[in-house]
């Protein structure tokens, strides 16, 4: 199942007076609203006045020092997401102060405390001191890029359900309720994806085109005409692709100093994740009982669109790649030194590229054919909050407060810097990147198959031998080889969340 955040929906909650409420009882509740003018007008001057005049609705209170501790991942190890927490103080940069100043506020709204710690292994600290039984930290983040006992199927069995904590409101537009009910397993919350930190939002993938290649390729197309008159499909993105390649030295061969239409950005999982996350389509289908179920061998559409990705490969000059691992890509300085056209990016990638001398633009990823209604911008490989079973329950509405705070301020006052100062200024340079970044941040997509399963199973079994071989014919032949494998995982996943 598809999971998208609704760009229309996150626009009306802008001007939506917002009264979340906290009962002081387990599970989450409902943030009620009042309806309100969502006109053209208002939501133009949303980012400014309507968000600046919401809150949270939640009473002040004085929590007497009580400390929000938090195990999160070394930013040296997760280097591909903003892992960014605890800023340790002002430093004039805008995003930092943001995130600074949202921290500072909640501590002196709530006379607490907010320490996140850095780690490279944060599954093996959690699962030591949950099982020594010391309270070392409350949350532990989780990163869904690693497989096995490293991702989310680690830190189950050392964790709470979050439907135990009162005062989350997880189906409101903070908490991206399309991306954390993915993790909801057996009908238990085992993990959250809501906007404490950018981890979500830095990790939604898109196209990045150089400006002066596409104007010497002499089309005359306009790309950011395509998305807007729904014309940016998969075999259009592949049409344009095909005389973009050349041999720029003249000596025969075809390396890193040529020109290639795609600079493999996401490496091959990521390639064929983003355009089918992009249409819209899944690795798995939720089986009805808290579970899921292998499925793209069933999807007619899907499996013609990977081979026609796979096919791509075989044209020359299309994709350059050197790495032959199915999770590496090819060196960002090959796209920031003009060798290829487009580049599959994320923001926290893009942010990167403010230095480049050619101009670039940005695109969401295609659509897969213009009766598709939205875009989708995959989002993986982030961080999401586990709750330690140590964690002392009596402390439970504090923690609630304090996250739902803390993912609304998030959402309110941080996301926009990310995208206005940190994203749009500093990076793109246009005012139609602007404009496709917001239906890039506002099509953020996740799937059971890609957010949980991807590296821990699926990357290194059909997609592995998918990107050797090369072979679009092996397609299914290859993904029924290793299906029983897939959904054993998944059953032994969905057990062990079962077990909470």
């Amino acid at each position: 199942m598809k999971r998208s955040i609704s760009l229309i929906l996150t626009l009306a909650m802008l001007v939506l007076p917002v009264l979340a409420a906290c009962s002081g009882e387990g599970g989450t509740s409902s943030a009620d609203t009042a309806a309100a003018d969502a006109s053209h007008d208002t939501v133009e001057t949303a980012g400014s006045i309507a968000l600046a005049d919401m809150t949270d609705g939640l009473e002040d209170r004085d929590m007497n020092g009580w400390e929000l501790s938090i195990l999160n991942w070394d930013g040296g190890t997760l280097t591909w997401a903003n892992v960014v927490i605890t800023p340790e103080a002002l430093d004039g940069d805008t995003l930092n102060d943001a995130i600074y100043q949202r921290n500072a506020d909640l501590c002196e709204r709530f006379n607490i405390t907010i320490r996140a710690d850095d780690s490279k292994s944060v599954q093996s600290e959690m699962a030591r001191n949950v099982t020594a039984g010391d309270d070392v930290y409350t949350i532990y983040l989780s990163n869904e890029a690693y497989g096995g006992n490293q991702g989310i199927a680690g830190h189950i069995p050392y964790a709470l359900d979050w439907q135990e904590i009162p005062c989350l409101s997880l189906d409101s537009p903070w908490w991206n309720p399309d991306a954390t009910s993915v993790y909801k397993l057996s009908g238990h919350q085992v993990a959250l994806a809501g906007n404490c930190s950018l981890t979500v939002v830095s990790r939604a993938v898109c196209m990045v085109f150089n400006k002066v290649i596409w104007e010497d390729a002499g089309t005359g197309e306009n790309l950011y005409s395509l998305v807007d008159s729904n014309k940016w499909t998969v075999d259009k993105y592949l049409e344009v692709t095909k005389e973009i390649g050349r041999d720029l030295n003249g000596d025969g061969v075809m390396d890193k100093n040529d020109l290639w239409a795609l600079n493999m950005g996401r490496g091959f999982k990521g390639y064929t994740a983003s355009f089918l996350a992009g249409s819209g389509m899944n690795y798995t289908e939720p089986a009805g009982d808290g579970s899921y179920v292998f499925a793209l061998d069933s999807n007619e559409k899907a499996l013609t669109l990977l081979a026609k990705l796979v096919d791509a490969l075989a044209v020359e000059g299309y994709c350059y790649n050197e790495d032959a691992s199915v999770h590496s890509f090819a060196p960002s300085d090959h796209f920031k030194n003009s060798h290829a056209l487009f580049t599959q990016g994320v923001p926290n990638d893009i942010y990167k590229l403010r230095d480049m001398e050619d101009d670039i633009g940005l695109l969401p990823m295609p659509k897969h054919d213009e009766s598709q209604e939205n875009f989708y911008s995959a989002a993986w490989g982030g961080a999401v909050w586990t709750l330690a079973r140590t964690f002392d329950m009596d402390f439970a509405e504090n923690l609630g407060m304090t996250l739902e705070a803390m993912s609304f301020a998030g959402w309110r006052d941080v996301i926009p810097v990310y995208k206005e100062i940190a994203l749009k200024t500093k990076t793109a340079r246009d005012n139609e990147s602007e404009a496709m970044l917001d239906i890039i941040f506002g099509s953020i997509y996740f799937d059971f198959g890609t957010n949980i399963c991807y590296d821990a199973v699926l990357a290194p079994t059909f997609l592995t031998d998918i990107w050797h071989s090369r072979d679009s014919g092996a397609i299914v032949s290859t993904i029924e080889k290793y299906k029983p494998k897939i959904n054993q995982y998944i059953t032994d996943l969905v057990i062990v969340a079962s077990e909470m």
